[in-house]
């Protein structure tokens, strides 16, 4: 049975992580950010975590998780500066090569 919100519409489902409620799932109303409609439907999926301990693991593992996808984020894009660094250096030392050997041509002449 689908669920809907006060105002009509589909409820969807989301995830906390808050360090109350890592990881828990819980039902909410699609426009909640918008002022104008005043609709604060809420409901939990899943239900609370046994005590404190997982809380703050789960939360933690969360943390780390997002912090790692930081990072390897970071690590791509300056792997996309080396490869464009790289390509450029390559064009160069193309074009500094056929320099020389223009000049030589020339030279010979």
């Amino acid at each position: 049975m689908a669920n809907l919100c006060w105002c009509g519409q589909l409820a969807t489902c989301r995830t906390s992580w808050t360090m109350n409620n890592p990881g828990r799932r819980f039902l909410g109303c699609p426009n909640y950010l918008d002022p104008t409609t005043n609709c604060n439907y809420f409901m939990w999926v899943d239900v609370e975590l046994p005590n404190q301990w997982y809380q703050r693991r789960m939360y933690q593992l969360h943390v780390n998780l997002r912090d790692a996808q930081n990072e390897l984020r970071n690590a791509q894009a300056e792997l996309v500066q080396v490869q464009v660094q790289r390509a450029r250096i390559a064009f160069f030392n193309k074009m500094m090569m056929l320099l020389v050997v223009a000049m030589f041509l020339i030279w010979l002449m």
